[in-house]
């Protein structure tokens, strides 16, 4: 007889997942459940039933039913749905192969209840579908989200007397939503295999899914629920071309569109990150990109690492005054066919921007990544309203503080909010390594950026000699390079801390260095938009935070983390004190952190926004 691992993945699936759990327990030798974090009841109920749970990022039905499988112990293998029950007749059916195994794979049919009615007829009946098969001898493929197993050439299949039951949709609505979250992933799959479509094609397909669904296979026969379904079915295949359609013309629009994007900094911060992030995720959706940086910087290591295409420069701020250095620019935008400019540094905006003027560009957008005030001098003046065609504001504060000194630099509508966001596929993704082994029960408190005045890292010191003093078990633990090192190292010894107080350089996978900590802590004197912060929620870790700039617009104080006045050391240390004692707060803060993260400040959510933003040059 054969061992039989069943795989399930699961999301949310706390209603269904028991029924289907209980089909399977006594024919199956093995569960194996990849979950995509979900945040209900669904790893409680799958351990009860002795499910080996595993947390993975989704990356699509087709991959991650395959990474389930890889994960079996056993060759022979059962794949279902989490809202998917084996009919009693089907699991005798499987218990007969297990003990008599002649073919390479099996299909049974499958039969759906919608809406509490079980439908017979139009093409959801009878759906044959092959989940019982040797991994050897097939895996998934198909088409996202419809994945199906592919059986390798020369493999033998036979069908299975019994019903898979599918237990579909409790209402109208949510077949509805799902058909619309569906076509979306299916236009997507299209796209990439270059598949078009006329608006002709998009009227006939939908015409000829309802007549093929109603008429030829029998939907009229089961009643009104056999109308709702081929007409919903009609209007799947009409959403899903007419999607492909829209992806079609904007690909129009992205094949006139060679953006540039300029950051000429050395070091790495929040700009450049944004920088990489932004122009690494629109050189995957199909733009056409160019990245500025200087040579040896870590932005122009990352653009070069994941082929991002990139050239050099050297720029000092008083670049834009010479007019050979403005004609070489003026030049490489010409060669380039650069039609968009999106620029981070001053001095950037004053080379860039002048020779993109002198190019005709008619896009110039400027991104403010820092809270602090424009001085009203005639330059800024010029820059902000005859050279710069839109701005974009990493928060409300820097906005503000945009116009701080002159409440007309700029026209108000040139400028729009795009909050920092974190690719939280990759970071979830990173292994996240040990890179301090703590001592005993101590608590490590964590701050990560470039060692510099506005960072405020010496208040630290401050705080550690203020919670020392308290008798606390804890270390501080500062991820970053800057100026201020070798300052910073002589006044922790100064104040009788260097013990506690650990100086971690630049670490390469920041995930580690969050998972490693228990609380976050940022005593920067001002940000345009705490990146860190973001970080460290997404790593489900408590901040807390001096309530400067942004702050208040990234924690939600008292729910996420705690906000405390500007360079308050008292304040800032009783909140940490509050964490440090109380394990359940800082989980509890920690997971509303998370949740905040997946609301707002999500790199998808930024890149769709610059995205709109271009589009809108592009077309106005």
């Amino acid at each position: 007889m054969i061992k039989l691992t069943a795989v399930i993945i699961t999301f949310n699936e706390e209603k269904n997942i028991r029924r289907c759990l209980e089909s399977i327990l006594d024919i199956v030798d093995e569960i194996v459940v990849v979950d995509s974090f979900s945040d209900d009841a669904t790893e409680l109920i799958c351990m009860k039933y002795g499910a080996r749970f595993i947390r993975r990022p989704f990356d699509g039905h087709i991959e991650q039913k395959n990474f389930a499988v890889s994960q079996a112990t056993h060759d022979h293998i059962l794949s279902l749905d989490a809202d998917e029950v084996l009919s009693e007749s089907l699991r005798k059916s499987i218990s007969k192969v297990k003990e008599n195994w002649q073919y390479d794979g099996y299909s049974f049919k499958r039969l759906t209840s919608y809406c509490g009615k079980w439908i017979r007829h139009t093409s959801w009946y009878p759906s044959r579908k092959l989940r019982l098969w040797d991994r050897r001898k097939g895996e998934f493929g198909g088409r996202n989200p419809h994945d199906r197993i592919i059986l390798h050439e020369g493999a033998t299949h036979n069908v299975l007397k019994g019903h898979l039951l599918h237990y579909s949709y409790n209402s109208i609505i949510e077949h509805i939503s799902q058909i619309n979250y569906f076509s979306t992933i299916i236009a997507r799959e299209y796209y990439k295999e270059r598949i078009r479509i006329t608006r002709f094609e998009i009227l006939y397909h939908a015409f000829w899914r309802f007549f093929r669904d109603y008429f030829i296979k029998l939907g009229f026969l089961d009643g009104l629920y056999g109308l709702i379904i081929s007409v919903n079915s009609s209007f799947e295949t009409y959403l899903k071309y007419s999607k492909l359609k829209i992806m079609m013309l904007e690909k129009s629009v992205v094949e006139k569109s060679r953006i540039c994007f300029v950051n000429s900094m050395r070091s790495w911060g929040g700009g450049e990150k944004w920088h990489f992030d932004v122009s690494r995720g629109l050189y995957t959706k199909g733009y056409d990109i160019l990245l500025v940086s200087s040579s040896g910087s870590e932005l122009n290591k990352r653009a070069l690492i994941n082929n991002i295409p990139v050239l050099t420069i050297c720029i000092s701020n008083l670049s834009f005054i010479n007019p050979v250095k403005i004609f070489q620019v003026y030049r490489m935008l010409k060669k380039e066919k650069i039609r968009t400019l999106i620029i981070n540094q001053s001095k950037d905006l004053k080379l860039f921007g002048i020779a993109g003027k002198l190019a005709r560009l008619k896009h110039i957008i400027y991104r403010r990544g820092s809270a602090l005030p424009i001085r009203n001098t005639v330059l800024n003046r010029f820059l902000f309203r005859k050279i710069i065609t839109d701005i974009i504001a990493n928060s409300k504060e820097t906005r503000r503080t945009i116009f701080q000194n002159n409440t007309d630099l700029v026209q108000a509508e040139k400028i729009r909010i795009i909050y920092n966001g974190i690719d939280l596929k990759t970071f979830d993704g990173q292994v996240a390594d040990t890179i301090y082994s703590r001592f005993g029960k101590e608590i490590l408190i964590g701050n990560a950026g470039r060692l510099s005045e506005e960072k405020g890292q010496i208040l630290l010191i401050d705080l550690a000699r203020r919670l020392k003093s308290h008798g606390n078990n804890f270390r501080i633990l500062i991820a970053g390079e800057g100026k201020l090192q070798s300052k910073l190292k002589n006044y922790a010894r100064m104040q009788g801390v260097e013990e506690i107080v650990i100086f971690m350089g630049f670490i390469e996978n920041v995930k580690s260095f969050y998972s490693t900590i228990d609380i976050f802590v940022l005593t920067s004197v001002y940000e345009g938009f705490g990146y860190v912060l973001v970080e460290a929620m997404a790593a489900q870790k408590p901040v807390v935070s001096f309530d400067i700039s942004s702050s208040a617009e990234i924690i939600e104080n008292g729910i996420s983390g705690f906000l405390v006045p500007g360079g308050d050391i008292e304040h800032l240390a009783e909140k940490l004190e509050l964490l440090m004692k109380d394990a359940d707060l800082r989980k509890k803060m920690g997971s509303k952190g998370r949740e905040r993260v997946e609301e707002v400040f999500t790199l998808e959510r930024t890149l769709d926004e610059v995205e709109e933003l271009i589009k809108d040059k592009e077309f106005f």
